[in-house]
């Protein structure tokens, strides 16, 4: 069950970047080891839609996807992360949801991804929400693709 308050675009760098350290641990590789925390959570504030779960003041979830491609009309899921502590209430499938419902309200003709080779819990995940295998991406990593048109 869902207990906590969803929101759109309320995070500020800062709030992403305490719950990125505090989800480090539980991306396949630690996130940490991929990117600056600080950066990135800078510019997923900046430049990304931000689907947001909140529990008392604390950013618990977050699905964060760059939407706003309006030439290519492909959309691309940057981050899903949930806090161990907010897990198994379906927040992450709530915020995957919204973010397809916008990303066809903004137009995009797909939305894609990027998930490790060996991670099957989360490429379960995906598959559950309608995504496919699109080929390989960076080493380790597979691509993966929702269609959000007929065409």
């Amino acid at each position: 069950m869902i207990n906590s308050i969803l929101t759109l675009n309320k995070s500020d760098a800062a709030a992403v970047e305490s719950h990125l350290r505090e989800c480090n641990e539980r991306f396949s590789s630690p996130l940490s080891a991929r990117v600056d925390l600080g950066d990135y959570a800078r510019k997923l504030a900046l430049l990304s839609d931000r689907f947001e779960a909140w529990d008392e003041g604390r950013l618990v979830g977050l699905v964060a996807a760059y939407l706003n491609n309006s030439e290519s009309r492909q959309g691309f899921v940057s981050s899903v992360s949930v806090c161990f502590q907010a897990e198994g209430r379906g927040l992450a499938s709530e915020l995957m949801r919204k973010c397809i419902q916008l990303a066809r309200e903004k137009g995009c003709d797909s939305l894609g991804l990027e998930v490790g080779e060996r991670d099957q819990r989360t490429l379960a995940f995906y598959l559950k929400h309608g995504f496919t295998l699109s080929g390989k991406g960076r080493s380790g990593f597979l691509l993966m693709e929702l269609k959000l048109t007929d065409q």
